[in-house]
């Protein structure tokens, strides 16, 4: 699972996932900085500059040997436009934990479900992960019933999660493994 270096584009009916680029500052930050955005979100990005470092951190680890965390835009199939965002962080135990964001202006349309859709694919075939699982703040609704759609399973609830330094949360957690993957209906 380690000795990938790079994730091949995943495309879905509407989206095509792929690692991020240095030119995706500017898009990224157009709905990442959004408060509507941001309300659930544990690392918050408080402007365009915090966006544009943090894509060039993400973008300077691509083509390490060994790297576990792989940072991906999900963009318009048909308009290149970005449209989300989503990550994978390996982890030693072949598990990895995944997370997804959709411009808010794009939720409730499906482009979500496809974002977690693809994100499994890409941990269990690409990765070759055991098992993925994910962090939802409680009162993200939205979230946990994506998790629950995509076919994750709620497995454990926190009351007191510190979600960022100084700040805490309920968390529920959602996994799934390899083999309930793969035997999922199209």
């Amino acid at each position: 699972m380690l000795s990938l270096v790079t994730l091949k584009d995943l495309e879905t009916q509407n989206l095509i996932l792929r690692e991020m680029r240095i030119g995706d500052g500017k898009d990224l930050a157009h709905f990442m900085t959004q408060p509507r955005y941001q309300r659930f979100i544990a690392q918050r990005l408080e402007n365009e500059r915090e966006v544009m470092g943090f894509v060039a951190r993400q973008v300077a680890t691509q083509g390490e040997s060994g790297r576990r965390s792989f940072h991906l835009v999900a963009e318009e199939r048909y308009s290149a436009e970005v449209v989300g965002d989503a990550f994978l962080m390996a982890r030693m135990d072949r598990s990895a934990e995944i997370g997804w964001g959709l411009h808010p202006a794009l939720w409730r349309v499906g482009f979500g479900t496809e974002i977690g859709r693809a994100v499994l694919a890409l941990g269990f075939e690409h990765l070759k992960a055991d098992k993925l699982w994910c962090k939802v703040m409680r009162l993200n609704v939205a979230s946990a019933a994506l998790a629950k759609r995509i076919g994750m399973t709620l497995t454990e609830k926190r009351e007191n999660y510190a979600v960022a330094p100084g700040r805490f949360e309920p968390v529920d957690f959602y996994s799934m493994d390899a083999e309930t993957y793969f035997n999922l209906p199209y």
